[in-house]
């Protein structure tokens, strides 16, 4: 018997996405620091963490409250 649980295909879209906006983020920060940093890439790096906080809520919130909870 196992005790893995299982999620909905809808639940792992969220978190390819979540993964991708991720690595966009790394991506963004890593120009950044690189000294390649005009105000598009810090606008990017302030849009990408809202993104991803939403997503985090959003994909907890799912995975608590059932799937009947919607992601953007």
């Amino acid at each position: 018997m196992s005790d893995r649980a299982t999620i909905s295909s809808a639940v792992e879209a969220d978190l390819m996405q979540l993964v991708a906006l991720h690595r966009l983020l790394d991506f963004a920060i890593s120009q950044s620091l690189e000294g390649n940093a005009d105000d598009r890439i810090l606008e990017g790096i302030v849009i990408l963490t809202r993104m991803i906080g939403r997503k985090v809520r959003c994909v907890t919130s799912k995975l608590l409250d059932g799937e009947s909870s919607c992601c953007d």
